[in-house]
């Protein structure tokens, strides 16, 4: 009868022995991806949606804030369409009415602000919205099932939107205008790259090339435009590009996805989301 010592060891299944090549490959080949399927599928209507978004505001920047903040009431409003299907939220007529709500009131304070500061009465818009929230959870007749799950769903959605109307001032900022087009020029570019998550070789340098695209196409814009400083613009592409795809990614995986009114609301979750980081840039003494 063999010692146990004298048993030899099995390399397979010892992780410290190194795999071929071949091995790794065939193990790649068999591996059940981490991802489900639709994850990795490029959204065409989210795409173009984003565009539009991209070329409504940076258009719009050049004529006055109220039309941006209109464009991105619009873009709230689209959320509050489609936020209830993309989470399979309960409840969904009261949950998009109070997101409309919210979209109305944070809108009507950035069009009815006419001095610095401009965001002055948003807290208050996006409190009252909160309060509608939670008055809308208490008059439920369903019994109120997955009440925190609504209750967060909710809250997040204006958050989202009251980030989105931070892009509303930016054309009172000195040369605000051409920073917001270049934003814009980044977040629409950037989403053209959304195809590269369904090529295996791409995949995990999608951020990377919506980064580098839409950081270029920034700067591009920015020296059409005549802008006076060329890398804060090129800055505000690069994260408008980076966030934006970085929400759609987080958001692909949830079955509603394959649905047109969840898609339109991850553009617009990924179009809003970014107004608040852009908003600090360009407020920022790198814009002084």
């Amino acid at each position: 009868m063999p010692l146990v010592s004298d048993v030899p060891e099995q390399a397979p299944n010892n992780p410290a022995v190194p795999l071929t090549r071949r091995e790794r490959r065939v193990h790649a080949q068999t591996a059940k991806p981490a991802l489900p399927r639709r994850a990795l599928l490029p959204r065409p209507l989210s795409i173009a949606a984003t565009v539009a978004f991209a070329a409504l505001v940076a258009l719009t920047g050049y004529a006055s804030p109220q039309f941006v903040a209109l464009a991105v009431g619009l873009a709230g409003l689209v959320l509050a369409w489609g936020w209830p299907q993309l989470l399979s939220l309960p409840s969904p007529r009261g949950t998009s009415a109070v997101l409309a709500i919210g979209t109305v009131l944070m809108t009507g304070t950035a069009l009815l602000t006419r001095h610095n500061p401009y965001l002055e009465w948003m807290p208050a818009a996006l409190a009252v919205a909160v309060l509608v929230a939670f008055l809308h959870q208490l008059m439920r007749r369903d019994g109120r099932p997955r009440l925190t799950e609504s209750v967060a769903a909710t809250t997040s959605g204006l958050a989202i939107i009251s980030a989105g109307t931070a892009l509303a001032p930016i054309p009172h900022v000195l040369a605000g205008d051409h920073a917001l087009a270049a934003a814009m020029a980044g977040l629409g570019v950037g989403a053209l790259t959304d195809p590269c998550i369904s090529l295996p070789r791409l995949r995990k340098w999608a951020l990377f090339i919506a980064m580098l695209v839409g950081g270029g196409s920034a700067l591009l814009v920015s020296a059409i435009a005549g802008a006076p400083m060329l890398a804060p613009g090129a800055l505000l592409g690069l994260l408008a590009a980076a966030i934006a795809h970085a929400t759609r990614r987080l958001l692909a995986p949830l079955p509603s996805t394959a649905m047109p009114r969840a898609q339109l609301a991850a553009a617009a979750t990924s179009c809003l989301i970014i107004g608040v980081v852009i908003h600090v840039v360009v407020t920022s003494p790198l814009y002084a």
